[in-house]
């Protein structure tokens, strides 16, 4: 590598133009499973080859299916039947069983987290969090007890 430019200028390189072109690790979630142990996993859509996962949603007197991105980081959401609307609180259910997902803290947005467990014996130490406010970026994943904080970027 040149140490200088055409015009005498030093040549610093750029580490964060170099990992550009390199891919990140992907996390994406191939099971998550209600307090009941159904998998919200689900072929009916698909994320980037990925099958989604499958919510139902109601909003005051609005409810349907919400299909989520698999992949941590990841804003896409597939709403089939229901017009969400940003800033308002959603009650996530299973489409299986109707059990209400279960909220477990709350969000800096004043919504708060819900449970996506990673298995399921439905541990709060193996699961995913995200938040119920339609259009909050919050979620984490807590696996062995440890937390991995990030973004979903807008997974509701």
């Amino acid at each position: 590598m040149k140490r200088f430019d055409k015009k005498g200028m030093m040549v610093i390189p750029n580490p964060i133009k170099e990992k550009a072109g390199q891919r990140a690790n992907v996390i994406v979630l191939k099971e998550l499973y209600c307090p009941n142990g159904h998998n919200l996993i689900n072929s009916r859509s698909k994320f980037n080859g990925h099958p989604g996962i499958l919510v139902k949603v109601k909003q005051a007197d609005n409810q349907g299916l919400v299909a989520l991105s698999p992949i941590y980081g990841d804003k896409s959401r597939i709403a089939l039947d229901i017009d969400l609307k940003t800033g308002d609180i959603a009650e996530l259910i299973c489409p299986e069983c109707d059990t209400t997902l279960l909220q477990y803290a709350p969000c800096s947005c004043g919504a708060n987290l819900v449970a996506f467990f990673l298995t399921r014996d439905s541990h709060f130490s193996d699961c995913v969090g995200i938040c119920n406010r339609v259009d909050c970026v919050y979620s984490h994943i807590i696996e062995s007890g440890e937390m991995m904080s990030g973004s979903m970027q807008d997974i509701l």
